[in-house]
């Protein structure tokens, strides 16, 4: 079956009259009998509780330790970070020095044989 099988209709012979007030594909069409104010409860939130101080104490101790994992935890990749970084450098001076303590080395007399 090809296209020219089909012989389907073109939109002006299916629609002889089109009416003036179709809407364009942007506009957003309302139904008039549906209420335009969603059904929205706005709640004021209660208010906090007042805490007991083995409840604050017990809070305060979460937070406390909560906070010094966070801490350690950023401490720890900053304290690897700089010691990569302390390595890479010591082996780079090392590297630069090393022609001059080899010839050093090979320049001095041998003072095993003494």
């Amino acid at each position: 079956m090809t296209d020219s099988d089909l012989e389907l209709p073109l939109l002006t012979e299916v629609a002889e009259t089109l009416p003036d007030d179709l809407p364009i594909l942007f506009e957003i069409i309302v139904d008039p009998d549906e209420d335009l104010q969603p059904d929205i409860v706005q709640e004021k939130p209660a208010p906090p509780r007042a805490l007991n101080a083995e409840e604050m104490s017990h809070l305060l101790g979460q937070l406390e330790t909560h906070l010094e994992t966070v801490f350690a935890g950023k401490l720890n990749s900053r304290l690897e970070e700089l010691q990569r970084l302390a390595v890479d450098l010591a082996v780079s001076e090392f590297k630069a020095e090393l022609p001059k303590l080899l010839r050093e080395a090979l320049s001095k007399p041998d003072e095993s044989n003494k």
